[in-house]
């Protein structure tokens, strides 16, 4: 029996719906798919004028934008938080007009303590680094506590609450990719780097990132992300690395572009680069989604240092100091060939058909019927 079926989850996400999907987003559409009843609640919204704000996105699918009742919230002592927070989750319980299942929160800032609503199951999902104390209260509430990385997990390990390390998702459309219509490919003979993602990204090694452009003129680079704002961000923080871009020959920028498409720009492009500030912030930067998206092409990955990929030298070139990335990435460009064998290029599938968002929902299903034991 299909445990999601009919199944009411509600997601607390830091990034709103939009065109451009992460691991919520990706995690809402497999329920979905499962037969579960999802509603995506957005951050928040302090000038529209009703309260509560439903949309259908598609078929069970829903997006929520709420008014909070106060600016500054998390400013007030917890036992006032909880009491407005506690208002606005009635508020949006009332909304959905169903028993809620499953509350899972991947936002410490909102909504700290999950008992604010009232569900069977309480998941709090991490999949960044959170420099708040207000992150214990969500841990504490919950009855499990995800995260794609162990860099993430290790400052609750003190806590009570079960702590599961479980990497990100591919999408099935990954999979079997379709092929463009039209090829976007300038020069189809040089050798063609793609890298993808919100390009005001604080994380982004922007002098590293600049020096690897100007040094590799024999290389075309495409950007595929978010150049303004957009539904990952409002901060508009990297406007020189981008005007350094938008000024170069040899680098592309495609713009968002729909997930159900990526797949299709990723078949395109013969490597990929990430380029983060991976040794300054190892935690933050310990699991990268789009790392399993640049293995289901079986394409070459050049990659800063990576926590939860550090004893997986067959999968991603990586550099443990980004002072050595230039390198790293120019003897791959040298020496593409070798990194294109079948053999390289099937293991990098395989890894990442491994991890279906299917197959982590199965793995997130056997945790809470665990959880549930435990508590009967």
């Amino acid at each position: 029996m299909n445990y999601w079926v009919d199944k009411t989850v509600l997601i607390i996400s830091p990034e709103a719906w939009g065109l451009n999907f992460v691991s919520k987003h990706h995690y809402a559409l497999e329920l979905v798919k499962k037969g579960s009843k999802v509603y995506f609640l957005n951050p928040p919204v302090f000038n529209q004028r009703n309260k509560i704000t439903l949309e259908e996105i598609k078929r069970n699918l829903y997006s929520l934008y709420y008014r909070p009742e106060l600016r500054g919230i998390n400013r007030i002592p917890l036992t006032f938080r909880n009491w407005f927070n506690g208002k606005t989750a009635a508020l949006i319980q009332e909304t959905i007009k169903k028993p809620i299942d499953i509350i899972w929160s991947f936002d410490p800032y909102r909504f700290q303590d999950l008992r604010n609503f009232e569900a069977l199951f309480r998941i709090y999902h991490p999949v960044d680094i959170h420099h708040t104390n207000l992150e214990k209260i969500c841990v504490k509430s919950a009855d499990i506590v995800i995260s794609t990385s162990n860099q993430i997990l290790k400052r609750f390990f003190r806590m009570d609450t079960p702590l599961f390390q479980i990497n990100h998702g591919l999408a099935d459309y990954f999979i079997n990719p379709r092929t463009l219509k039209k090829s976007f490919i300038r020069n189809p003979k040089k050798i063609n780097v793609g890298l993808v993602g919100n390009l005001h990204y604080r994380y982004i090694d922007c002098e590293i990132l600049t020096f690897i452009i100007r040094n590799n003129s024999e290389v075309d680079f495409y950007f595929i992300g978010p150049t303004g704002k957009s539904n990952l961000t409002t901060s508009l923080i990297n406007e020189q690395l981008i005007n350094f871009l938008d000024s170069m020959s040899n680098v592309f920028l495609l713009g968002s572009k729909p997930s159900e498409n990526l797949p299709a720009y990723l078949k395109e492009l013969d490597l990929f680069l990430i380029c983060y500030t991976g040794d300054k912030n190892v935690a933050e930067m310990a699991n990268p989604h789009k790392i399993l998206e640049y293995l289901s092409t079986g394409k070459p990955i050049v990659s800063h240092y990576v926590d939860e990929y550090k004893n997986k030298s067959d999968l991603i070139q990586m550099a443990h100091d980004n002072k050595d990335l230039a390198q790293v990435f120019s003897e791959t460009v040298e020496n593409i060939h070798t990194f294109n064998t079948a053999e390289s290029t099937l293991k990098r599938i395989s890894f990442a058909k491994k991890h279906t968002y299917e197959k982590k929902l199965r793995k997130i299903e056997e945790l809470l019927n665990q959880s549930s034991r435990k508590m009967s």
